[in-house]
């Protein structure tokens, strides 16, 4: 698994949850995540997109299902170990 494409999902992911609104993003025609605003002001068609879901797919191409509550709480606690581990060897 290369570095950069979970640099690009966690980014995403991100990105995702900062435009969400009650859980959806908007959508336009070539998938591009679109603020409402932003849809209302240039006329763009857009549709309702759940960001969770969003957020599951980007995950599940590079093969963590972040969906399942067993591996993000694993995840978590892998991070915060490593963060623990990186402090005393500083």
């Amino acid at each position: 698994m290369e570095g950069t494409n979970w640099d690009k999902a966690i980014d995403k992911s991100l990105e995702v949850l900062r435009m969400s609104d009650k859980g959806y993003v908007m959508l336009d025609m070539y998938n591009n995540i679109i603020s409402p605003e932003e849809a209302a002001f240039n006329k763009i068609s857009v549709v309702p997109y759940n960001a969770l879901k969003f957020i599951q797919n980007q995950f599940n191409a590079l093969g963590m299902d972040i969906g399942d509550k067993t591996v993000r709480i694993k995840l978590i606690a892998l991070i915060e170990e490593f963060d623990r581990l990186s402090e005393i060897k500083k």
